[in-house]
């Protein structure tokens, strides 16, 4: 029987198999809506509502929703934490962190009350927002300011900004339009690796010669039309593939 769910905690790893030693492959964040897809005395498999992507989270981690609520805030308008250190309070009054791109416009159903900045931003805003993560630790799986990978940064910068794009590069780099590297705005993606099939990395172009992504932590470097180079070891690190917009 299908279930329904949501994240009631600030993140939530999702694994690749029902296994606390398994890898991380994405994480929860508070807010976010997921169906189970197989579920199991102490594990789920669950894909997440905004992108399809799955894995296996640990029931006593996740809050199990009736149907007609899930529905309802698939409907609802999105609204997100825009603090990077958010926090919310729950109905006894313990109060607890959420990281930025946490959906708040949940809090109504989770019976908590955020009092901090939020909203959905613009298209306009990627450069400013991207910015915010500056020097955040890299993180396989990860999408949050503590640790997030590439394609979890932009993935995560495009839905706060009201954009919705897939989990992986790979899946990213077949998403919106390809564009010539002289018609480059910031905000757009870059992709990186052997060719479009063998997308490995991706970064955010804050303009023609600069990008910001996840390389051993959320960092600004030089690109160039051969592709990244290092500002510490001034070597390439990354070959240029394509260019995207959405």
């Amino acid at each position: 029987m299908k279930k329904f769910g949501i994240c009631d905690l600030s993140v939530v790893p999702v694994r690749k198999n029902p296994d606390s030693k398994s890898e991380m492959v994405t994480q929860l964040l508070y807010g976010e809506t997921f169906t189970s897809i197989n579920f199991q005395e102490k594990w789920s498999e669950i894909c997440n509502t905004h992108d399809n992507y799955t894995g296996w989270v640990n029931n006593s981690q996740i809050r199990f929703i009736e149907r007609s609520t899930y529905n309802s805030l698939k409907k609802n308008k999105l609204i997100y934490c825009l603090d990077v250190n958010g926090s919310v309070t729950n109905k006894n009054g313990v109060k607890f962190s959420i990281p930025i791109g946490c959906v708040v416009s949940s809090c109504i159903l989770l019976n908590t009350i955020y009092l901090g900045k939020k909203g959905t931003l613009t298209k306009s805003e990627i450069v400013k927002t991207a910015k915010l993560f500056l020097e955040s630790p890299y993180l396989w799986g990860g999408r949050i300011t503590s640790g997030i990978d590439c394609s979890g940064f932009s993935q995560l910068i495009y839905r706060i900004c009201g954009l919705e794009i897939d989990r992986d590069a790979r899946q990213q780099a077949l998403q919106g339009k390809k564009i010539d590297s002289s018609k480059i705005n910031p905000g757009n993606l870059a992709f990186f690796g052997n060719s479009i099939k063998e997308i490995t990395h991706v970064g955010i172009m804050l303009n023609k010669n600069e990008i910001i992504h996840a390389f051993g932590k959320i960092r600004i470097d030089i690109i160039n039309d051969r592709g990244i180079i290092n500002l510490d070891s001034r070597k390439l690190t990354h070959k240029i593939v394509e260019f995207r917009e959405y």
